[in-house]
């Protein structure tokens, strides 16, 4: 099916309200206006369905639908029509069932309800046409009940599709030079085989978001904009975080045009999967090659390339020249690994003892010149530093232990600590999210032996140390609530009571203090805003100002900062 519509947050609202493949649809692709509709009819050639509304720049649904009509060879296929239309277009709806328009959905009725009966009955239409053509020239009558031809049509469809995303799987998992029988078998239903001009795709999505709501949308949206920009491509998801794409330019000899068309479709995918379902991405791109015994190959380099988000951040695109190491280690490069390793077990352990000072410096400078370390650092894998940070655990539980302590009294949120460290997705986070745990061990050590400590209840102290986390991410007080098991007006309460202050008095504060810190090292405005949680700078301004008497602007200038 493709969507042709003016409205991106209508196109969006499509994708999202209805479980399409359980109606045994694709939306393989969406169109802002019947021009580029129609341009990409002519250049698809397998649409079943159309989904078209009415009103429409350029071009409108009923002068679209007047376009197919014509007697168009570059048209191979006239997909069924199905009209989005407000109430106020009831004579262009019926003009449109004059041009074939099989139903209507009325915009304000864009719900399960309206819309499934409406996409079934187009689906059961597709396949008896289907079942009618293909026994007009076969000559068969067919020997089962046509509800039951229609059935096995759609089963076998989707089970071959099924079996096909296994076999793609597997065909990453396998290596050629080692198992050349397994990979011949796995690669002879594969997809543009010899093919020329080859490219493995890692897409990598940050994991602050709910997979299972926005799995459809990030594959959809990738198969779309490929298909917008005419990129053969294998889509396969390996899990909940990584999808991989092979991508084929059969017709492209130029390697700087295959590269611009591809930069250009990923930052369209980056873009779109940010804005619409607040979904940070990183990539990995490989070389150029040919034939799918290549695969294998390019997809451990686009994936070793994608993973250079953990060190550098998500958005961003890598390319193979922006590896740090070409492969080549020299001893001297080794000693030089020895040696760092050396300085940083070193000062892991300084940090350690310091803990167990009253002092808080002493253990935070230790810190800050261990990150200066770890932040220099490109050419390791993220493997290796959650390692590192996991060491960091079990050493701090084991401090802990010997007071009486356990460590999950110390964890910023709810998670266990191991498997939160696990699921960070960049260095920076993991490094705060260490640092989080380090103040509160040394604040619990010493207050044991304070009889004035601060103790928080239970609810209260998860959702303090969750904010001292998240503080910087979309967070409300229902979430919370929701996350410490407490209902929303009990939280509210008792956070004054054991806190001090309200729920979004603490929230700000934490924010403005970070951001205090950000204006001194002389990050734009605009982007500390979007750093700690505001999207609207002008908003931040006035929060700022209203904490600490100055604008942003004003308080750096006092710092000679400006």
């Amino acid at each position: 099916m493709m969507i042709v519509d003016d409205e991106p947050l209508v196109r969006l609202a499509l994708h999202h309200l209805i479980n399409w493949q359980a109606l045994h649809i694709e939306i393989v692709c969406e169109a802002a206006d019947g021009v580029e509709g129609l341009a990409m009819l002519k250049q698809a050639g397998d649409i079943d369905l159309l989904l078209v509304d009415i009103q429409m720049p350029r071009m409108n649904g009923i002068e679209l639908l007047k376009a197919l009509a014509l007697d168009d060879p570059a048209l191979r296929k006239r997909p069924v029509p199905i009209i989005l239309s407000a109430y106020s277009d009831y004579s262009y709806v019926r003009e449109a069932f004059l041009l074939g328009a099989m139903d209507y959905i009325v915009k304000v009725d864009m719900d399960e309800e309206h819309i499934i009966p409406v996409m079934t009955k187009a689906v059961e239409e597709l396949v008896r046409l289907r079942m009618v053509s293909s026994a007009s020239t076969t000559g068969e009558t067919g020997e089962f009940p046509l509800e039951e031809r229609e059935q096995h049509a759609v089963n076998q469809k989707y089970g071959l599709q099924i079996d096909r995303d296994a076999q793609l799987q597997k065909l990453l998992d396998v290596d050629p030079k080692l198992d050349a029988e397994g990979f011949k078998a796995l690669s002879a239903e594969a997809a543009f085989v010899n093919e020329t001009n080859q490219k493995a795709i890692v897409v990598h999505v940050a994991k602050n978001i709910d997979v299972r709501r926005s799995h459809s949308f990030i594959q959809q949206t990738i198969h779309t904009v490929l298909h917008e920009t005419s990129i053969k491509h294998e889509l396969v998801r390996r899990d909940d975080f990584e999808y991989v794409l092979f991508c084929a330019f059969p017709q492209d000899r130029s390697v700087s045009a295959i590269r611009e068309k591809i930069h250009s479709a990923l930052t369209m995918i980056q873009t779109r999967l940010l804005q619409y379902v607040n979904a940070a991405i990183s990539v990995g791109i490989s070389d150029l090659s040919h034939g799918v015994s290549q695969w294998h190959h390019l997809y451990h380099q686009a994936r070793q390339l994608a993973r250079r988000s953990y060190f550098e951040g998500f958005g961003k695109l890598f390319y193979q020249e922006s590896a740090t190491c070409n492969g080549n280690v020299t001893d001297q490069m080794r000693k030089q690994e020895q040696s760092w390793w050396d300085n940083l077990k070193a000062d892991r352990l300084v940090v350690l003892q310091a803990l167990k000072l009253t002092d808080e410096q002493q253990w935070l400078l230790v810190y800050e010149r261990m990150e200066k370390l770890l932040q220099n650092t490109k050419q390791k894998s993220p493997d290796i530093m959650r390692a590192f940070f996991i060491d960091i655990l079990w050493e701090i539980g084991a401090i802990l232990y010997a007071k009486g302590i356990r460590l999950e009294e110390v964890q910023p949120t709810a998670s266990n600590p191991f498997d939160e460290i696990k699921l960070i997705g960049t260095l920076e986070e993991g490094l705060y999210y260490v640092k989080q745990i380090l103040l509160r061990t040394h604040a619990m050590i010493h207050e044991t032996n304070s009889n004035n400590a601060v103790r928080y209840s239970t609810p209260i102290a998860n959702a303090k140390r969750f904010l001292d986390l998240h503080y910087r991410e979309e967070v409300n007080q229902t979430l919370i609530s929701e996350m410490v098991g407490v209902s929303e007006s009990y939280l509210s309460k008792q956070f004054v009571k054991e806190v001090g202050c309200n729920f979004i008095h603490y929230l700000t504060r934490l924010r403005v203090e970070e951001a205090k810190r950000l204006l001194e090292l002389g990050i734009k405005i605009s982007d500390i805003s979007e750093k700690i949680g505001y999207l609207n700078p002008e908003h931040f301004s006035r929060m700022f100002k209203k904490m600490t008497g100055y604008s942003p602007k004003a308080y750096r200038e006092s710092l000679g900062k400006a």
